[in-house]
């Protein structure tokens, strides 16, 4: 797979997708954390920074989406880590 941050395009496989701002920017995230533990705080200061009310499950929904889109390449996996957070492994 291969992110384009600036023009916020994701090819994995075969597959080419456009992203959104924030899927953009917390697949830059894992992309620039890979094999480490991100802890849903982190991620959630990372991505939406203070921007008022946040809901815990944004980043359950926005990593669900990235999952969707990545799943044409098997070397690539956002792993779960129970109570914790997410951890990109590649």
């Amino acid at each position: 797979s291969r992110l384009d941050t600036g023009n916020q395009t994701l090819v994995s496989g075969a597959a080419r997708h456009t992203l959104t701002y924030r899927e953009a920017k917390l697949l830059h995230l894992f992309g620039t954390h890979p094999n480490q533990l991100l802890e849903r705080d982190f991620i959630l200061q990372s991505v939406w920074g203070d921007e008022g009310i946040l809901v815990g499950r944004s980043v359950d929904v926005f990593v669900s989406r990235l999952r969707k889109l990545l799943r044409d390449d098997p070397s690539v996996k956002i792993a779960a880590v129970h109570g914790m957070g997410y951890r990109l492994v590649c």
